[in-house]
């Protein structure tokens, strides 16, 4: 499976907030710079990670973002599942199919991706940044 740049900068931008502490409030430019990704793009998922709670956001002169919940309380199999909107991995109903009485493999995808959530639905964000300093490296690498 493959995620979404949408949520691939998603999960880099929460582990950025998280890693800076105090009060400091990150900008979007700042973001923006760090991962040489479109100002619309951050934006746009800022906003929905705001909306959502997973982070908070300020308006105006001197504004930007910041973590809004502990990084303990930020489940990575609910964040890409909400940051994907609609995962699919075979879509059986768009294409003419012979087999389609018989085949199995819609549910064996879907138990893959069954699967899948339930591995990322046992770690947090906290999980994601024991080894903040290669963990920095590789987001800084892209």
């Amino acid at each position: 499976m493959r995620l979404t740049k949408h949520t691939d900068f998603a999960l880099r931008i929460l582990v950025y907030s998280a890693m800076e502490t105090g009060e400091r409030l990150l900008s979007v430019q700042e973001v923006t710079d760090a991962f040489e990704v479109p100002r619309t793009h951050v934006m746009k998922i800022v906003q929905k990670l705001g909306q959502l709670g997973y982070l908070q956001t300020f308006r105006g002169k001197g504004g930007g973002f910041r973590l809004g919940m502990q990084p303990e309380d930020i489940n990575l199999g609910e964040v890409v599942k909400v940051m994907e909107s609609s995962i699919t991995l075979v879509e059986c109903e768009e294409i003419a199919c012979r087999d389609c009485s018989s085949c199995q493999l819609k549910d064996i995808m879907n138990q893959a991706m069954d699967a899948f959530f339930k591995v990322l639905a046992q770690y947090s964000l906290a999980d994601a940044l024991d080894r903040k300093n290669g963990l920095l490296i590789q987001l800084q690498a892209g």
